[in-house]
């Protein structure tokens, strides 16, 4: 059958994602667990309860483990430091209206009642500071994760296994195999992760026979199956075709609120609201933050590039001079300097009524002029 054949391009129905539900091992990846420490208290243990009720199903890659202890301070210290920071923000706006006084268009007690919100928000805030600096010494989602997945971590890569991934890494970064590809500008400790990672799911359905269902909050393309209109369909085919040939199972992944909707679905219990509209927001807000830093360094890198292309035309005009004319002008054109765009030889000749043998030789007149500057490395081709 064509579903078979090509597996990986195949939309699951509600009968085979339920069957994988009731089968499958569940797995999670870093940015799961990291998130937990960005959450209400009511979204983490919303989480964590889920999780619990999978106990029977559920392990941790190796990989997973390694990143989450790595990354786990650093975490709370970027989350210590946000909270910071909006209280910064909060003063801000406070400090500028008390600077200006009572709002004329407000009355006393609402003003009163601003000033009441203004400290309640602060004080919620500095709780949460409080509670982040405690942390690295009582981390209670540490002891959480540690509980859950007791004896439930896959073993560690030595190091022949782990070269031998990175050799393959190499290989598929030129051209592009997911997943991993899209992490090809991280350092090299870091740039195989997302293989060593997969190596060690697959290995895992293999070992158990077992489907592999995988809770990430990833958006990039070498993982997740997305359409031109942002419509996500799956994992990457790619993904779900090399778990076919590799173990004879299945591959699924679903995001962070996903898996509660379906969770809380498989055990016939309410979903809180609330708790999706946070997941979605964080992710909302990191989808802006990363939008707003790309522009930043295109905006950057544009204006760096015109900055170094005014300074090499300046430099170049300079050694223009010392040409005749006829040289000068040729070179331009040729170049694209100035306000022309590149023009080809033969186009330079109709212009001046030459052959383009001529144009060649004016060029190349002008050149061996320019190489007395020790320049040309930079004017040629």
């Amino acid at each position: 059958m064509m579903k078979e054949l090509y597996s990986g391009y195949s939309k699951k129905t509600e009968k085979e994602l339920k069957e994988l539900w009731e089968n499958s091992l569940i797995t999670f990846d870093t940015n799961v667990i990291l998130n937990l420490y960005r959450y209400s208290d009511s979204t983490k243990v919303a989480i964590l309860e889920l999780i619990k009720k999978f106990e029977k199903q559920i392990f941790l890659t190796y990989q997973v483990g390694l990143e989450y202890n790595r990354n786990r301070y650093e975490n709370i210290s970027d989350q210590e430091k946000y909270h910071n920071d909006f209280i910064k923000k909060l003063e801000i706006i406070e400090n500028d209206i008390k600077s200006k006084g009572s709002p004329p268009f407000l009355s006393d007690s609402l003003h009163s009642s601003l000033k009441k919100v203004f400290n309640n928000v602060k004080k919620e805030v500095n709780g949460h500071i409080e509670s982040y600096q405690k942390m690295p010494d009582d981390d209670k989602i540490f002891n959480e994760i540690n509980k859950l997945f007791e004896g439930k971590i896959t073993e560690k890569y030595d190091e022949e296994r782990t070269n031998q991934i990175y050799i393959k890494g190499k290989r598929g970064f030129d051209k592009k195999i997911p997943p991993g590809y899209k992490d090809h500008k991280k350092p090299e400790d870091k740039r195989y992760g997302d293989l060593i990672f997969w190596s060690q799911i697959l290995e895992k359905s293999k070992a158990e026979e077992k489907s592999i269902i995988l809770i990430s909050d990833e958006s990039k393309e070498d993982w997740i199956w997305k359409l031109k209109n942002g419509k996500i369909i799956g994992p990457r085919q790619e993904l779900v075709e090399e778990m076919k040939t590799f173990s004879g199972k299945d591959f699924h992944i679903y995001s962070s609120e996903s898996f509660l909707n379906f969770g809380q679905m498989y055990f016939q219990e309410n979903v809180n609201d609330k708790v999706i509209q946070e997941i979605e927001s964080i992710k909302k807000y990191d989808l802006d933050a990363q939008i707003r830093e790309s522009q930043r360094l295109s905006e950057s890198a544009i204006l760096k590039s015109k900055e170094r292309q005014k300074a090499y035309y300046e430099r170049i005009e300079k050694y223009l001079e010392q040409l005749i004319p006829r040289e000068a002008d040729v070179f331009r054109l040729n170049k694209g300097i100035g306000s022309f765009d590149p023009m080809p030889l033969r186009e330079i000749a109709e212009i001046f009524d030459l052959t383009p043998s001529e144009v060649k030789k004016i060029k190349k007149s002008a050149l061996e002029e320019m190489r007395k500057t020790s320049i040309e490395d930079k004017l040629e081709d």
